[in-house]
């Protein structure tokens, strides 16, 4: 099948399993509970951004959905993770970044590097969501440091990175510990012979068995493929913000990374067809909510009332489709951190859509990139690493 073959039918299982999703539009116990952990989540991050004054309450906002799992110990693992890799990523990016700010022709290669080794690291790890946060943060913060050319400038930007992102983690963590804790306390005194029902939903919730993982050897090119992919689309996304200072670069650089994390043991010509299908999802799911999120933004006002009571609703919608099993999961994950964007602005409530249409046109720039690189290394043939005879 053609290039342009592939990609209309990647486009229409999109679209087709988006709308079985709504169609059948079923609310369980357990994803309406999800839905509500993450919204709350979300709310709070921002309730506790806006009131310690920070910058970027977006980031906190997103923080505290995209911690969120439907299970306790999954919140609790992938909380631990987003700290970890966003600390190390933004240490690495104070060190790094004001020594070579001001040398492009050593900054913009040293951003592909750390885009790279993120994602080889990051395709053959169980701390896989460590090492993504862990160069996102890093390459915004060392692509930032150019700009402020002063390492206490850059130490100030990472720590409030670090701190936003602590917030809306800690927020995800308070809700997730208070639905867990709360509903087994309510089981425990007011319902003590649970249900076989209760407790099929309560098995749905926790985490599905780690799938085996193949050997290092079989992945070996598989990654390299993912890791030269990043590694060129970080450097062509670096060298144009840097000459064009074109707007959203985190989020396309966040895009040119996410999409690459593909499932352990693809051969190395099998990863096109996922990756092509995590693009056009983030697409499809970006252009819904700055559709919707634009034109509801001027009936807001700027009032945090009616600002927080929609966000809370593309929330807990978006949460819906992304725990649905009609093939559009992605697509809602995709709409939540895209509605996000729209309506959480930088440190108050506005009406203004610019700052979100600029954030969106990052991931639209950055997936277009990634799609010109990903063809011009198709044929790009690495073999994988030979097996050890003395095993």
């Amino acid at each position: 099948m053609t290039l342009v073959g592939t990609l209309a039918q990647i486009c229409r299982t999109a679209i087709f399993g988006l709308g079985r999703e709504l169609a059948a539009w079923r609310i369980s116990r357990a994803r309406a509970t999800f839905g509500v952990e993450a919204m709350l989540s979300v709310a709070l991050s921002v309730a506790l951004a806006h009131a310690l004054g920070l910058s970027e309450t977006w980031w906190a906002a997103i923080s505290g959905f995209a911690v969120m799992q439907t299970s306790f110990a999954g919140s609790v693992q992938r909380a631990a993770h987003r700290i970890m890799g966003t600390v190390a990523g933004a240490a690495l990016g104070t060190i790094a970044g004001p020594w070579i700010g001001d040398r492009p022709w050593l900054f913009v290669p040293v951003l592909g590097v750390i885009g790279g080794v993120a994602v080889y690291r990051a395709n053959g790890s169980k701390a896989t969501y460590a090492w993504i946060l862990g160069g996102v943060t890093a390459l915004m913060v060392t692509y930032e440091a150019h700009k402020f050319a002063s390492v206490r400038a850059t130490a100030i930007f990472g720590a409030l990175r670090v701190a936003e992102v602590a917030v809306g983690t800690l927020a995800c963590l308070v809700v997730a510990s208070v639905f867990h804790f709360g509903s087994k306390w309510y089981r425990k005194n007011r319902t003590p012979l649970a249900t076989s029902t209760d407790r099929a939903t309560g098995a749905s919730r926790e985490p599905s068995a780690a799938p085996s993982t193949p050997p290092l050897e079989s992945v070996r090119s598989t990654r390299m493929q993912l890791c030269l992919q990043a590694a060129m689309s970080i450097t062509i996304l670096a060298s144009l913000t840097y000459v064009l200072h074109l707007p959203g670069f985190a989020q396309a650089m966040v895009t040119a990374i996410a999409v690459l994390i593909v499932p352990l043991g693809l051969a190395a010509d099998s990863t096109r067809q996922p990756v092509m299908e995590k693009m056009v999802q983030r697409v499809a799911g970006c252009l819904l909510a700055g559709v919707l999120g634009v034109a509801l933004l001027p009936l807001m006002h700027g009032q945090a009332i009616l600002c927080m009571l929609a966000l809370s609703i593309g929330v807990w919608a978006g949460c819906h489709v992304q725990t649905g099993r009609e093939g559009a999961s992605y697509v809602g994950r995709q709409f939540t951190i895209a509605f996000i964007m729209v309506f959480v602005q930088d440190h108050h409530w506005s009406a203004d859509p610019l700052p979100a249409l600029m954030r969106l046109s990052g991931i639209l720039t950055g997936i277009v990139v990634l799609a010109a690189v990903m063809l011009a290394t198709s044929r790009i043939y690495i073999p994988p690493m030979p097996q050890d005879a003395s095993r």
